[in-house]
């Protein structure tokens, strides 16, 4: 069963309470890091930490795990979904979807050209010339990044959460056909 071997990766992979305390980086953090709540599996944990872990995947391209593990102790969030799903953005997706928030950016400030090549601006030199382009590029650039985080963690809260109902109505309907046999 899918799900059985999932949660047996998990647990194999999430750091346990007492590596946690003897990381010397985490020992700041420690006393917060081991609330059971952090670590547990639950229906408003998950989706709050699938929604911190792809907002915060987008918007920051890099250290992004840390910031997301970091962000899930006051939201509440657990902790290694959060930092899981980070991992969205990597290497392979940052180009499409730094030109999908180019795009979105740009038609949502009602531009249509495409400011992939310098502009023709009086200033002298090429590195002058392309500080300008991307100084025009940087504002599509910042709004498409900030509403393809927004939408893909409100998509992903929903869907988290709609998944996990769904787990447990399966799971209570497996309960209740073994009542009934029984």
């Amino acid at each position: 069963m899918f799900s059985a071997g999932l949660t047996a990766f998990v647990r194999r992979h999430v750091p346990t309470r007492d590596s946690v305390h003897s990381n010397r980086l985490l020992r700041p953090f420690a006393h917060r890091l081991t609330d059971p709540a952090l670590w547990r599996l639950h229906r408003r944990s998950v989706p709050r930490a699938v929604a911190l872990g792809l907002g915060i995947g987008v918007i920051i391209p890099f250290m992004h795990m840390i910031v997301a593990a970091l962000l899930a102790i006051p939201l509440r969030a657990n902790v290694a979904v959060a930092a899981g799903f980070t991992l969205f953005v990597n290497p392979l997706t940052i180009p499409p979807l730094y030109y999908a928030a180019y795009r979105t950016g740009q038609w949502e400030l009602g531009r249509n050209d495409f400011a992939f090549k310098p502009p023709n601006v009086h200033v002298s030199g090429e590195a002058a010339q392309f500080m300008q382009w991307l100084h025009d590029a940087s504002g599509p650039w910042a709004l498409g990044i900030l509403t393809i985080a927004l939408a893909a963690s409100l998509i992903g809260y929903a869907v988290s959460a709609l998944l996990w109902r769904g787990l447990l109505a399966a799971r209570w309907g497996r309960r209740r056909q073994r009542s009934v046999v029984d």
